[in-house]
Parts: structure tokens; C-alpha cells; sequence
């Protein structure tokens, strides 16, 4: 017996068993996947929001001797540098080292509010000001909140949204919801079976951590967004955050 267990010992480094193989081969496929998805997605952004501007500004430029063409070339110019700041902080977001992670976390409710004038929605946001997290948690937490603020102006309809973030010990728990419209008619368990592209790449990742992330109907109206998962100290799980 003991003989055959180092024999069994040796193959196994010798050889990662299929299960190991396949489980590494599927990880990789989706990691290209994902690679293509952003590629597309950065190439749409310059196609349709940066190159047509550019062509404009360029046929603009022969009139530019009037008071009126040189102001809208201004206006674009002004538009086209918003929106590659947006772009780039879409990418990658920075947080400032000189405020608290929920004073960034504020920062960017603002600027999500910023882009819907048109809405008045109140947000409240529960957060501990003594809150830390390390990295690469605060990242995925930033774009999280953006994601789902985001979706909530975009359609929820509502007046009224909530954002609620805690560590408790090593488990990260998020909570945003709302009073507007439900998106969908829920399952029997109150969970909610569509999802949004971006808040499925989300649960992805969430899933990758071992966390958990839910959708539920509130009643009477609204819906909420759950999502829980360990943090095991920095850097531990770098390569699963993913833009």
C-alpha cells in the first residue's frame, strides 16, 4: 500500500489529472472571451463616440474664420475630452489616495448623478467612514456601485435609491435597491431570472471569489441587489478582477 501510493503520488505530478486539465482549459477560454468582449466593446466606443466628432471637427475646421463654427468646434472638442475621462475611468477607475474609500464611493455617486439631470433620485448611502479595502477588493466594490447606480437611473423609474456596504469580519456584504419598477416578473423564490450584460459580468466575478450575488423583487415595488463575498487579504485574488 505504501508502495502504491508513492507510485500514485508520482503520476500525479507527472500528469494534472483531466478534471484539473479541463477546469484550466475553460478558465483560459473564457479569459480570451473576455479579452475579445472589452476589445469590441473599446472599438465601438471609438467608432461611434470619438471618430464621428473627429470627422466633424475636421469638416468644421475649413468654416472656422465664424464665430458660430469656432464655438461648436469648442462645444465638441469639450464633449469628446468628458467623454474619453468617463472611458478611461470606465477602464480603469482611480481612486484618490487622499480621501476614504466611502468618500470616493461618494465621489462617484455624484458623478452618476451628474450624468441624469434630467432624474432626481435620492440616493442614501450606509457606510462606516473608517471602512478599509484592500486591494483589488475596493476596485470591484467601485464598479459594482457604479453598475448598479447606474442601471437604477437608466430604469428603475424610481425616486428613491439605497446603497448599503459593511465589512463584517473578512465578509464583504453589499446591498443597492430601489423603489421603482421591478425588471422582470420574479421566480417563485422572489429571485429574479434577468440580468443585465454588465451586472452578469459581475456575477461572474462574484462567482469567481466564491461570493454570491442575487437580484430580488422588493414589494410593493423596486428591486434589490445582494452581494456577499470573503476578503482574504490584498492581492490574493488580483486575477479575477476584471474590467
Amino acid at each position: 500500500m505504501f508502495l502504491c501510493c508513492i507510485l500514485l503520488g508520482e503520476n500525479l505530478k507527472a500528469e494534472q489529472p483531466a478534471l484539473i486539465k479541463d477546469s484550466d482549459y475553460a478558465c483560459a477560454l473564457n479569459r480570451i472571451k473576455h479579452e475579445e468582449e472589452l476589445k469590441e466593446t473599446f472599438s465601438n466606443f471609438l467608432h461611434d463616440e470619438i471618430l464621428q466628432d473627429l470627422l466633424s471637427v475636421k469638416n468644421l475646421a475649413g468654416k472656422s474664420d465664424r464665430p458660430e463654427v469656432r464655438q461648436l468646434i469648442l462645444k465638441t472638442l469639450d464633449q469628446l475630452n468628458l467623454r474619453i475621462r468617463e472611458k478611461m475611468q470606465d477602464c480603469h477607475p482611480v481612486l484618490l489616495k487622499n480621501l476614504t474609500f466611502k468618500e470616493n464611493l461618494e465621489q462617484l455617486i455624484l458623478s452618476i448623478q451628474s450624468l441624469f439631470p434630467q432624474q432626481t433620485i435620492q440616493v442614501t448611502f450606509l457606510c462606516s467612514g473608517t471602512l478599509l479595502m484592500p486591494a483589488p477588493y475596493d476596485v470591484l466594490i467601485y464598479r459594482l456601485v457604479r453598475e448598479l447606480l447606474t442601471n437604477i437611473y437608466k430604469h428603475s423609474g424610481g425616486t428613491h435609491a439605497w446603497i448599503a456596504l459593511s465589512l463584517e469580519g473578512t465578509t464583504a456584504k453589499l446591498s443597492v435597491w430601489d423603489d421603482g419598477a421591478q425588471i422582470s416578473v420574479p421566480e417563485a423564490d422572489g429571485t429574479v431570472s434577468f440580468w443585465h450584460k454588465g451586472l452578469f459580468s459581475m456575477k461572474e466575478q462574484i462567482d469567481s471569489l466564491g461570493g454570491t450575488l442575487t437580484v430580488s423583487s422588493r414589494i410593493p415595488q423596486g428591486v434589490r441587489t445582494e452581494i456577499q463575498f470573503d476578503v482574504k487579504g490584498e492581492d490574493s485574488y488580483q486575477h479575477f478582477i476584471r474590467g
